[in-house]
């Protein structure tokens, strides 16, 4: 920490890298230390004697505003609802989104460095392979005790309490930790000590497994997708076809043998393809779809769309979804039923506006921030992310990282420029 090397700088910064860890291992861990981030960010006003950032320039603002102006405008949809006191519970759950940006909108983080913000990275990913060998330990001791692995699976993710363990949160976590190692392996690759290559490697090994492993369909097209890109932007900055093509063939020849090894994932994707209109949630889209469509322009507000979609699984005599309570599992589909509109423009909005942003600056970055979002906005076609702490703490945090990254790269005075680190690694 070069400039402003102080206490509460320092105590900030632990805190940040112990909340990217801490997310992907437990969301009631990662609420912890983002109320602890909250409170140290205080601390560090009352020692500085003074508010705002200075890193923050107008362009930077609005990524950093996105998911304020997702709020108000749920908050808004609270002026047409009946239930105000359900609609005040969804509000300060989502406010949950705010922490990130508004921690550095009011805090001085001129002391952050590209290596630091690096850090929070490396953080993610340790934290999320720390989490996939817990589950292989888990797994070879209930397997050496007699135990199925298909029960355990379905004991450990399937049916954890309170969903803490849900698979497509865990492949988003997996698949974006996946994609900051592609970029240190590919922008840092001189840099980078053969142990660290290894280590790297590995990890990415790993990551793979685990998004294949916790059976989602959603982070398998989310993996494919962003490896795909991946393996094009190695191309491309490479110049050698030869290397994509062999990587794609190993990584292809590494699915395919832990699908056949595992053969209740293909066993779920084809029933789900020959049966697609009993699929329960083909059940769930079709009928809140009938809701959206009844009040298309603004919604039935953030107190009452929950009701609204019980009310019309039971008109449409789905029983199961009405005794579950199920949302929409789509959340452009969530925010539709919540603000119409206007609650799906301001997502677009705020999911969008750091890569617009990117682009706009010709951000060294505006590749990883390109793959990060796509990731981030093909999950939300299948979960509603923002419904769930899961989501909203990551989230959150990442779409504040990526508007800090351009910030910390402006202040080192490269944005903009041709210095380009994917070059520079050939």
């Amino acid at each position: 920490m070069k400039q402003g090397n102080s206490w509460y700088n320092t105590l900030q910064y632990i805190v940040l890298l112990l909340t990217a860890a801490a997310v992907p291992i437990h969301w009631r861990v990662g609420l912890f230390f983002v109320l602890l981030l909250v409170i140290t960010t205080f601390v560090k006003l009352i020692a500085q004697r003074k508010v705002g950032n200075p890193m923050i320039g107008r362009s930077f603002l609005w990524a950093l505003l996105g998911p304020a102006i997702y709020w108000m405008t749920l908050a808004i949809s609270l002026c047409w609802s009946h239930d105000i006191i359900t609609g005040l519970e969804v509000l300060l759950r989502n406010a949950v989104l705010l922490c990130f940006s508004f921690c550095f909108l009011i805090s001085d983080t001129s002391y952050l460095t590209s290596r630091l913000l690096r850090g929070m990275g490396y953080a993610l990913v340790v934290a999320t392979c720390g989490t996939f060998v817990y589950f292989l330990v888990k797994a070879g001791v209930a397997t050496a005790q007699g135990m199925d692995f298909v029960s355990f699976y379905g004991d450990f993710y399937s049916h954890s309490r309170n969903g803490y363990r849900h698979h497509a949160y865990i492949a988003m976590y997996a698949v974006v930790a996946m994609v900051f190692v592609y970029h240190e392996l590919i922008a840092y690759w001189k840099e980078l000590t053969v142990w660290h290559r290894v280590l790297l490697l590995f990890s990415m090994a790993l990551l793979l497994s685990y998004v294949v492993l916790v059976n989602s369909r959603a982070g398998m097209i989310m993996m494919g997708v962003s490896m795909l890109t991946c393996i094009v932007h190695l191309v491309v900055t490479k110049r050698s076809w030869k290397l994509g093509v062999g990587i794609a063939a190993l990584l292809l020849f590494c699915i395919v043998g832990v699908t056949k090894s595992i053969p209740t994932y293909a066993d779920r994707v084809s029933e789900t393809v020959a049966n697609v209109e009993e699929d329960i949630r083909y059940t769930v889209y079709r009928c809140n779809w009938q809701a959206i469509r009844s009040n298309p322009v603004v919604g039935y507000g953030v107190g009452d769309a929950h009701a609204i979609q019980v009310e019309t699984y039971k008109n449409e005599g789905f029983n199961m979804g009405a005794q579950a309570g199920l949302n929409a599992h789509n959340q452009y589909m969530e925010s539709m039923l919540q603000a119409g509109l206007l609650g799906v423009l301001s997502l677009l909005f705020f999911l969008l506006s750091p890569l617009v942003v990117a682009l706009c600056r010709h951000s060294r970055y505006t590749f990883v921030i390109a793959v990060f979002t796509c990731v981030v906005m093909m999950n939300l076609l299948f979960e509603s992310m923002l419904e769930r702490q899961m989501g909203l703490l990551f989230i959150g945090g990442l779409y504040a990282v990526m508007a800090l990254m351009m910030c910390v790269e402006e202040k080192s005075g490269k944005i903009g420029t041709n210095n380009n680190r994917y070059n520079d690694a050939r």
